[in-house]
């Protein structure tokens, strides 16, 4: 990556700072969710995403439900294929995690400055 995260955060000493670094952290964990999500997709069904067809193409919730996170092993599943896409599920749920926190940063911020400001 380009951007170094902890030089950023080390220079931020105000509330508007903040509240930019998390901006910018929520866009940039977004952007690597959905990146990862294409890849995963991509390498799953042997056809990159872009050269998949739009009605083709799964939703970030289907991937994970259909062809990812699992709670048993469909039959036949090898124990490596099994967790590699467990793997994949996990970091991509963790990847989902960062962003509601971040969404989460954002209106406790807009709740200390107004409790009964509409979000």
């Amino acid at each position: 990556m380009d951007d170094d995260w902890v030089e950023t955060g080390e220079k931020v000493s105000s509330g508007a700072e903040l509240r930019e670094y998390v901006s910018d952290l929520r866009a940039a964990v977004h952007h690597m969710q959905t990146g990862l999500g294409r890849a995963a997709s991509g390498a799953l069904s042997g056809r990159s995403w872009i050269d998949t067809p739009g009605e083709e193409r799964p939703n970030h919730d289907g991937l994970l439900r259909e062809q990812l996170d699992m709670t048993a092993t469909p039959s036949g599943m090898s124990a490596k294929d099994a967790v590699y896409r467990q793997s994949l599920a996990a970091l991509l749920i963790a990847l989902d995690a960062a962003d509601r926190a971040t969404l989460t940063v954002w209106l406790a911020d807009i709740n200390a400055q107004d409790p009964d400001r509409l979000a």
